[in-house]
């Protein structure tokens, strides 16, 4: 079961249609202030860290294709759903779960609170 408080409304899913990515600032009490990165592929909402671990890229600053996202830095290619590096540039980042409710984004990020 999921905590309400570890659930956040983020955007409109209309507008993020139309912004195609968005970011978020968040507060984890394990390594500080980050960034949530969500993504609308044309088909789905995802949700992900906007950092690639390589060299910390934004991932909000990539090219988005059918499920998955690149780094605008070297291209390595994040799947959307899962985080992985699917092309083994780089480790996997973090995704999130997303859902859309009342035509609404909510994002579960469990211990974490806004920035």
């Amino acid at each position: 079961m999921v905590n309400s408080v570890d659930k956040f409304k983020l955007i409109s899913l209309e507008e993020l249609k139309q912004r195609k990515v968005a970011t978020f600032e968040f507060r984890s009490p394990s390594f500080g202030l980050h960034d949530v990165a969500l993504f609308w592929d044309g088909t789905g909402v995802y949700a992900l860290e906007n950092s690639c671990p390589h060299l910390f890229g934004s991932l909000a600053d990539g090219i988005v294709r059918s499920g998955e996202v690149s780094c605008p830095l070297h291209g390595a290619m994040f799947d959307l759903a899962t985080g992985k590096c699917t092309d083994s540039y780089t480790i996997d980042t973090s995704s999130y779960v997303v859902e859309i409710s009342e035509g609404m984004v909510w994002v579960f990020a469990p211990g974490e609170t806004r920035g």
